[in-house]
């Protein structure tokens, strides 16, 4: 991996240590409460293609509406190629952003909007 790959990568898990995690943790804290399975996973970087549906790195909350079989997704990519953040949503068309940009408000109103949806 190059320098500004590695570079690239280490920002966007510590953007999502310390943005993107407290705010998913705070939610499925009330998704469980509310009865519904919610998990969150990470897949590192590989330059490798393989068998995942990303390259990564990927940080994914998964929530399962009331506990049922039919997962719903919110994926935050990080986008190596373009170096910059990528919010994947269930059918919706990718929103991205540049890393830096990123804040408690960015990810709120991204998780809020997902959540109206991912519910029903």
């Amino acid at each position: 991996m190059d320098r500004d790959t590695d570079l690239f990568v280490q920002a966007f898990w510590v953007k999502c240590r310390d943005v993107v995690r407290p705010e998913l943790d705070r939610v499925i804290e009330e998704l469980k409460s509310a009865g519904h399975d919610a998990n969150v996973s990470t897949q590192e970087y590989s330059p490798v293609a393989d068998r995942l549906p990303d390259i990564g790195p990927v940080l994914t909350l998964t929530v399962h509406p009331g506990g049922g079989s039919q997962g719903r997704l919110l994926r935050f990519h990080g986008d190596v190629a373009k170096r910059d953040l990528e919010i994947i949503r269930n059918g919706a068309k990718a929103q991205r952003y540049d890393l830096a940009s990123v804040d408690e408000a960015v990810v709120k109103r991204e998780v809020t909007d997902w959540l109206a949806t991912a519910l029903k």
